[in-house]
This record gives C-alpha cells, structure tokens and sequence, in this order.
C-alpha cells in the first residue's frame, strides 16, 4: 500500500479517535501506527526495533529528565516553597493595589508558579491566592484565569516542561536546544500582556469609574487547608536548593537530568527524613503518566518515520532522520516524507512554505473544536514540508510551544480548563471558553505581528 495513503489514513484515525473520545488516546497511539507499519509491510521484528530504538533516543534526550524533573518539583511544591514567595511578594505590595497592580502581580505570580512546569499545578497556587484580591475589587474572575494563562504559555520554554519535551521529541532535537529556541517566542508576549492589561483596566473603569473601587465584605484571603507536607521552617534552604539547580542548569549546563536527580535527593532527605519513602513514591507517581504518553508518541514517530534505506549505517527498516542518512538510496520512503512530498507537488509553494505558519495563526480556534494533540501528531508533517524550502525543524517546532499552550486553557476539550473554572468558581464552562478564545485570539495574533516585526518569524 502506498506510504501516502497510509499517513492519511493513520492521521484520520488519530483524529477521528481524538473527536469521539471514546477509546484511550495513548492506546490509539499505541496500536494504529503498528498496524500501519503491517499494512506498509513491515514484520514484528523491524517494527519493534525502530519502535524500541526510538524510545531509547526520547529517553536518553528527555525523558530522564522529565522524569526527575517532575519528581523534584512536586516536592517543591509540597514543601510550600512557591507559596511562601508568592504570599511574601503580595504582602510588600499590599498597601499599594489596585486594579493594574494587581494585573501586573497576577502575571508575576503566574510565571513564578509555572516553574514547576505543570499548569494545572500553577492553577493549583496561583487562584487561591489571587482570586479573593479579585473578588475584593470587583474583577471579573474570567481575566484572571487569561491573564494567567498568557504569562504561563509566556513561560512555556523551559526545557523541563512537558510540552516542550513533547515537541522537541517530534522536532528530533534536546529540549534544551528547544528551549533555547522559543525563549524569544516567550519575550515576544510581552506586548501582548500589556496591552492586556490596558484592555482590562479600561473595561474595568468603564465599568466603575475608577481603577481601586472594593467591594464591602469579601475577605482578603481565603482560609487554606493545612498541607502536612509544608515546611515553612525550610523556606530558605530550599529556595538556596533551587537557585544552584537553576545555575547548574542555565550557567554550568550540567546535564539535567543528574541535576534533578541530586535535588530530589537533597529536597527528600532534608525536608522529609522520617517519611521520605511517602514523599519520594507521591512525587514518583506524577511521573507515571507522563512516562505512558511518551511511549506511545515513540510509537507514533517511530512508525512514521520509519524507512529502509541502503545506508550502511542502518540496517533494512531502522529508523532515519528526515532528511535520511545522506548518500542513501530510498527503498521505502517514510509515511510522513511521502506525504509532504506529496502535498508539495500538489498545492501552490507559498502556501505549503507557509503552512506552519497559518496553524498557527489559527491555532485558538482549531484547538476549541479538538485537542492539541491534533497540532502535536501534525508536526513530522510540517517539518518534512518545511525542510523541502529548506526551513530547519527548530524554525517551525519553536512558534508553536509558547502560543500552543494560549489555546489550551479556553478549550471544552482539555481537562485543565475544567481544572482553572472550578477554582475560579466559573460555572458556565463553555461561555468562558467563548469568551476567553476571542481574547486568546487577538493574544496570539499580536504575539505573531511582534514576532514578524522582530524577525523571529520569517515568511
């Protein structure tokens, strides 16, 4: 069967499994690339070996270090680190608010709490600390949860967080090159979040007729259950921890995946030596998940990429890069250049030079109807297209991990906006979708006018 037809069928499938929702994604990702790889004629064993070479690759470039990653900074949060510093930080302002101030603390908060590299985790410490200064000065609670949103897809770059891992594994680079790459994309929502709060702040006064108006009764704060995992008497020791795991990582470039290995280490046995069994097998537990959808999309990638080539280098059905190994004949074209060859001959050039970039642009109103899964199965097509024109995959990968994750706070079908809305206390789910997307639309477009003004983007 042609390889061609094969890519469009196993995308179908991976879409149409996404939209009815109703079967496992992993188990879809799983299953549907093996029988694709029958269908191309490939045996068991060459299916495994490049299934099982490529699940070496994603864990020696990232997996370990997601792993002791997250492991590292769910202990960080239990031990109440991040709420000590966001609560400190509100406090020195606390004679000083209003409206904007509190905008500009929001955004603050919020791109301190991504450092754990987890939204729903950033929900967690960011709305119940900000949502009663909201409530105090009647601000609608839906600007806080976008307000968040944007400073944390601003933040999306770090090399630990899962996006960038999943995007670097489908780009075939390390999520440190990744983040590299889309840090600029990060400072480029700058503009976009001020212009946010100028947005806000003229509703609001329109609304009040002044930018401090407080509403009579609304408590200051919310009363917090008790974590027995808090360790307010570590505070400084574990905020000294993290500083050199950030200067190990940024400035020594020590590899990370032995820096988080160290800290968790550390972090357990000074802030839980009587129960760090306890600790260390709850923070363990994040990591199962994650360790499931990395399979799979090895399993994705692996198969669709997957070709035999004369190349000495790699035998008959072993997996190779894109471009494929230089000099090598072709047996067996890969699914994903098949079809971007195709698409190539096919539609007019500047439309398919450019077609990473129209996903992008519309990237808030695709990802309301379906998930973002969607845009991560469609990368190795974008890169192959893009390589045609001679574009770099870290070109084409890098735009999308910040702005992706605008889309996916304002979506029905992500689990985290169900998360945010029952923090925030928004009952109309899909009405704040509604609204959060037309905002989160104009977000992105004025992060991609900032981007092609400053030639981070090139079309």
């Amino acid at each position: 069967m042609s390889p061609t037809v094969v890519a469009i069928l196993l995308i179908v499938i991976v879409i149409a499994a996404i939209l009815w929702n109703k079967i496992p994604m992993n188990f879809i990702m799983f299953v549907v690339p093996v029988a694709c790889a029958f269908l191309l004629g490939y045996n068991l064993t060459e299916i495994s070996n490049v299934i099982l070479a490529q699940i070496a690759t994603v864990m020696k470039s990232a997996g370990w270090m997601l792993m002791f990653g997250l492991i590292y900074f769910t202990m960080l949060t239990e031990t109440g680190m991040f709420d000590t510093i966001i609560e400190r930080f509100i406090k020195l302002l606390g004679g000083k608010l209003n409206v904007v101030t509190i905008m500009v603390i929001t955004t603050i908060v919020s791109a301190v709490a991504y450092l754990t590299a987890n939204i729903s985790t950033a929900y967690l410490i960011v709305f119940p600390i900000m949502l009663p200064l909201f409530l105090r000065y009647k601000m609608d609670n839906r600007w806080l949860f976008i307000i968040c949103q944007t400073a944390i897809s601003a933040m999306c770059w770090l090399p630990w967080g899962i996006g960038v891992v999943n995007s670097a594994m489908m780009a075939g680079v390390s999520p440190e090159e990744l983040a590299k790459a889309s840090m600029p994309w990060g400072a480029a929502f700058i503009p976009a979040i001020i212009l946010q709060w100028v947005y806000f702040a003229m509703v609001y006064r329109k609304q009040n007729g002044s930018l401090s108006i407080q509403a009579a009764g609304v408590a200051e704060e919310k009363e917090k259950e008790a974590n027995p995992n808090n360790r307010p008497k570590l505070f400084w020791f574990n905020l000294i921890v993290f500083a050199i795991v950030v200067y190990l990582l940024a400035v020594i470039k020590m590899p990370s995946y032995i820096v988080f290995i160290g800290a968790s280490i550390v972090t357990a046995m000074v802030n839980y030596r009587t129960d760090f069994g306890k600790i260390w097998n709850k923070a363990g537990m994040t990591f199962f998940n994650v360790l499931i959808m990395l399979f799979a999309i090895c399993f994705y990638l692996a198969v669709f990429n997957m070709c035999r080539t004369t190349d000495p280098s790699g035998a008959a059905g072993s997996l190779v890069s894109l471009s494929v190994a230089k000099g090598a004949e072709v047996l067996k074209p890969s699914m994903v250049s098949s079809l971007a060859d195709t698409l190539v001959t096919h539609f007019p050039p500047f439309l398919m030079k450019n077609m990473y970039v129209i996903f992008l642009l519309v990237v808030v109103p695709v990802i309301y109807f379906v998930p973002y899964q969607l845009y991560n199965a469609m990368y190795p097509v974008f890169i192959s297209i893009g390589a045609a024109f001679g574009l770099g995959s870290m070109a084409i990968i890098a735009p999308f991990v910040c702005n992706l994750a605008l889309a996916t706070s304002n979506t029905p079908m992500n689990s985290a906006t169900y998360v945010g809305c029952s923090l925030l206390d928004i009952k109309d789910v899909k009405g704040y979708c509604t609204y959060a997307g037309k905002m989160m639309f104009v977000t992105n477009l004025v992060v991609m006018l900032v981007a092609i003004a400053t030639g981070l983007l090139k079309l």
